[in-house]
């Protein structure tokens, strides 16, 4: 047991981790980041024309968030009346639970991080447009400078936190697990993208969450205790 949970994390932790650890090093470290945000500035006429427009601003930021929050309230009532009021213990109940975990878990690392980081967005520096200077995530910051929360990408983690559904459908079906990945990406893609072409963030701040969920859900995965059956679909090659 202790051998495959090793493996486990080999599979889905320390890959992962690494293919972070390179990307993370080439967008922050050595700089694509601002080649990227000066490409989409420039393409919007040298502003962020993009950043008030009803669809970035209105649907896929706001609406996003509200949607995302009453799909997690649904899927929490849900559970709640199942485990508390119906008293249903079943594998199903306890793979939503898993769920909801590693959803809001991953919301709330992502936040806690966010208030810890302090760190610019592309519109607030002056190259784009803004009144700050560049200081980095991990540089000291003077005083004077007002405490931005920009790093790692919040909305893009109502997105991406949803790569959760690749370990709620994996003891069931390979084939759902990945439909799973695919529709979490999607959406990390689709929030983190919307964000980045209004000047909210840079690409490093959204493979940042990226990774941050991923990771959560993978530990909310291996450390949650499984069920039987779980174990015995795991057994015959669902993984």
């Amino acid at each position: 047991m202790v051998q495959n949970h090793l493996k486990q994390l080999l599979h889905y932790l320390l890959v992962p981790t690494a293919v972070f650890m390179l990307g993370f090093s080439l967008f922050y470290a050595a700089g694509f980041d601002f080649v990227l945000a000066s490409v989409l500035f420039e393409l919007e006429g040298g502003q962020w024309r993009l950043a008030d427009h009803w669809l970035f601003s209105d649907v896929l930021h706001s609406g996003g968030r509200l949607f995302n929050n009453l799909l997690v309230a649904a899927l929490l009532l849900g559970w709640l009346y199942q485990q508390f009021l119906t008293k249903q213990q079943s594998a199903r109940t306890r793979a939503l639970g898993k769920l909801l975990l590693s959803l809001l878990l991953s919301f709330a690392l992502v936040a806690v991080i966010k208030d810890l980081l302090p760190a610019e967005c592309p519109w607030d520096l002056q190259q784009f447009g803004g009144h700050q200077p560049f200081i980095g995530i991990f540089a000291t910051r003077p005083d004077w400078m007002p405490s931005t929360q920009c790093f790692p990408a919040g909305h893009a983690s109502v997105g991406y936190a949803w790569v959760a559904l690749y370990f709620y459908f994996l003891p069931l079906s390979a084939r759902k697990a990945r439909l799973g990945l695919t529709l979490g990406l999607l959406l990390g893609i689709l929030f983190g993208s919307a964000q980045q072409l209004r000047g909210a963030h840079f690409f490093s701040h959204d493979l940042t969450t990226l990774w941050l969920c991923w990771c959560v859900s993978t530990l909310v995965y291996l450390g949650y205790p499984k069920d039987p059956v779980f174990n015995n679909a795991c057994s015959a090659g669902a993984v």
